[in-house]
């Protein structure tokens, strides 16, 4: 059986005298070990403790690709030395020698840049899969098309797309394995290094690139990857303080770049929340369940208001089916779709997609909280039907199951006032200062990189300043249309310092509410919230801890 191996980490190990049955077709080759041959079936390292620990990294890369539009290749483990990683697309599975697991697992004293190495070679090769790599190579070195004209050209661009492909599977990767909660990898040539000193690995064949140049395309892989993950993360703090219009446009250049069920979720969930601006006060009664902000004060809806929240709200509907069509048991997508038919009065398909396409065994395993939300909705919309009894059962269920927005809701339904925001949230708190600057302070003088500047959108410009002080940068985003700035001031991995109220890196999530009260809002991200107050937000990790925080001012 014809096997088209491929590189993990810009590393395919397939050497110029290679067989014709073991060629590099869908990536590009770096070399082979002398002398080394495929090994038996009985190889296989089923069960064992580090087979066991990759699966379950490979798993977590599989969730979150989140396309089950193709079959997902199987995983395997093998104890051999000559490929380091490899694809076989007939079966299809991908396979991770021991050795290179070893490589990854001992790269540094840290276990989470280890695993993110992995996680990193791993998520390359489900690139490589993802992307159909090899769609090209496998036509044109396929016996049964030597008659064809085109074969020969093909033949030869193949070579041209496999660099392609290699820096691609190490970009969108990278972000993969972002997305999966493994931060960001940016030691791909210590890697690459690693496996070369390590195997070692013969020359290259003729028209490959030197280890030197393949050294070059990882580190500008590495550069590429990390102004994608930067642009995200403004993303996600436009959304946390309700710049949902300019979120959305953040997430609209991601998904350029980079397409998941979640990006599309996430660019559904800003039209909705952006739409929920147009309405009057007075439209809005209830908390929906996709609300990151519940706290909408709401525009004029007229001056065609009306039509401006439509069109988000329809439009948001086709990123939910967007997200479906990668993932159809992803509940996320059903719920948030239900909600936007419920914001354009269509409760006929908004209970639909709520009751029925929500409400599954999968999406209750899978997505518990989804899966309570819903009854969140329906208390709402049998609420605006005037049924008190059956909107209650709802909301009480869903505050049973742990969703606040149950019991939220049926004290607005009966009522009840809200409690006030908790006194630690109160405009009349120190002032927060970075590298002992108020933000304020820091924008009568703002400097930025010019470098570093990424167009958005034809008027929409994100700068930075990553060296704004000793252990902070600035971001920025200029809206050259509305005039409005959009200052976040961040401190750096292991910033030193303290906030005005003694909270620093490594503090707790429950240290930060202590002082500070619960926030008004949190917003979920690939490695754990973002803590949502006036003029602050605390990003939190995936262990729980402070990891930075940032002071954000919106200058009109």
């Amino acid at each position: 059986m014809k096997k088209l191996w491929t590189a993990a980490l810009l590393c395919a190990l397939l050497g110029a005298n290679a067989t014709a049955q073991e060629r590099s077709f869908g990536t590009l080759p770096m070399g082979q070990k002398a002398g080394a041959r495929p090994t038996s079936a009985q190889s296989k390292m089923e069960k064992s403790p580090k087979y066991l620990h990759a699966l379950a990294i490979y798993n977590k890369l599989v969730a979150a690709r989140g396309d089950t539009r193709f079959p997902v290749p199987a995983f395997s483990m093998k104890k051999e030395e000559r490929q380091v990683a490899y694809i076989d697309y007939d079966v299809p599975e991908i396979t991770l020698e021991e050795k290179a697991y070893d490589i990854c697992m001992g790269l540094d004293a840290d276990t989470s840049v280890s695993q993110a190495a992995l996680a990193f070679l791993l998520s390359h090769e489900l690139t490589h899969y993802y992307e159909k790599h090899a769609w090209r190579s496998s036509f044109a070195w396929d016996s049964k098309n030597l008659d064809l004209d085109i074969t020969k050209k093909l033949r030869v661009d193949t070579l041209i797309d496999a660099a392609a492909n290699e820096t691609e599977a190490d970009y969108l990767g990278g972000f993969l394995a972002y997305s999966a909660g493994y931060g960001l990898f940016d030691k791909g040539v210590l890697i690459l290094d690693k496996l070369h000193s390590t195997y070692p690995l013969d020359t290259l064949a003729e028209g490959y690139p030197s280890l030197a140049d393949r050294r070059a395309l990882s580190k500008k892989s590495a550069e590429k990857l990390t102004r994608l993950i930067e642009v995200f993360d403004m993303a996600n703090m436009l959304t946390a303080i309700g710049n949902y219009s300019e979120a959305y446009a953040y997430y609209r250049y991601v998904l350029n770049e980079y397409q998941s069920r979640e990006i599309y979720n996430n660019l559904g969930v800003t039209a909705c929340l952006d739409a929920m601006q147009y309405f009057n006060p007075g439209e809005l009664k209830y908390r929906y369940p996709l609300e990151l902000d519940l706290n909408v004060s709401g525009r004029k809806g007229n001056d065609g208001m009306g039509n401006n929240r439509v069109k988000l709200l329809r439009q948001a509907i086709l990123h939910f089916d967007a997200a479906i069509s990668l993932d159809n048991t992803y509940g996320p997508a059903y719920l948030n779709k239900a909600c936007a038919y419920a914001l354009l009065g269509d409760k006929t398909r908004a209970s639909f997609y709520a009751a029925v396409e929500a409400k599954t065994e999968h999406i209750k395993k899978h997505y518990p909280n989804s899966f309570a939300d819903v009854d969140v909705l329906l208390g709402i919309l049998a609420a605006q039907d005037n049924k008190p009894e059956e909107a209650t059962k709802f909301f009480q269920s869903a505050w049973a199951a742990g969703r606040t927005l149950g019991d939220t809701n049926l004290k607005i339904m009966n009522e009840v006032p809200l409690e006030a925001d908790p006194e630690g949230m109160s405009s009349s708190r120190k002032v927060e200062k970075i590298d002992s600057l108020s933000l304020s302070k820091v924008i009568e003088s703002v400097n930025y990189d010019p470098k570093k500047i990424v167009t958005i959108q034809k008027n929409l410009l994100f700068k930075q300043n990553p060296k704004q002080g000793a252990q902070s940068k600035l971001w920025f985003s200029e809206n050259n249309q509305t005039g409005k700035i959009t200052y976040f001031h961040t401190t750096n991995a292991g910033y030193t310092q303290k906030t005005a109220r003694g909270i620093g890196v490594g503090n707790t999530r429950a240290d930060i509410a202590k002082a500070y009260g619960e926030p008004d809002k949190t917003y979920p991200t690939p490695l754990g919230e973002i803590m949502v107050y006036p003029k602050t937000l605390f990003i939190i990790g995936n262990k729980g801890q402070l990891e930075r925080w940032v002071n954000y001012l919106v200058e009109e």
